[in-house]
């Protein structure tokens, strides 16, 4: 089954804090510096103060990989991972239009796109959220999951 990083949502609301512990883990896994600006996880704020990790989730059938017109992002038919060759990568930025979710940037400095690749199954944004918001799962497990937690709730 194909994993990709999931918010474990506890109802009735999301607990992220907006600590952005998971960028700076990010950041610095991927370009040795804490900024947030080259995470590949992005934390943002609504305007009732809630915050949100925001974070690939590695479609099905990505509309960035039919975006792309050098075919830099590619998705492994095994593990279901979209991923960006950024080599390849020209910076044209259709691919972050066409990402329904907004998981998708370009890179502060190298100018090409960047998105979570999952840290080879090893995610630093998990590991340094301090309340556990996010997790490394099978999104089906964490469906069957967060509707048994609804019923409970609502019990």
């Amino acid at each position: 089954m194909a994993k990709r990083i999931v918010l474990m949502e506890r109802p009735p609301i999301n607990t992220c804090t907006g600590c952005r512990s998971c960028e700076l883990a990010c950041s610095f896994r991927h370009e040795r510096a804490f900024n947030p600006e080259k995470s590949r996880i992005r934390v943002i704020r609504t305007e009732y103060g809630i915050s949100y990790p925001v974070v690939c989730h590695q479609c099905s059938r990505p509309p960035c990989v039919e975006a792309c017109p050098v075919r830099a992002i590619t998705k492994n038919p095994e593990s279901g991972l979209v991923y960006i060759d950024e080599s390849l990568c020209i910076g044209c930025g259709l691919c972050i239009e066409k990402c329904p979710f907004g998981a998708i940037t370009l890179h502060a400095d190298k100018k090409v796109a960047i998105k979570c690749d999952l840290c080879d199954g090893d995610p630093g944004c998990v590991k340094s959220c301090p309340e556990r918001v996010l997790a490394l799962a099978d999104v089906n497990i964490v469906a069957q999951r967060t509707r048994a937690a609804w019923v409970k709730f609502r019990g």
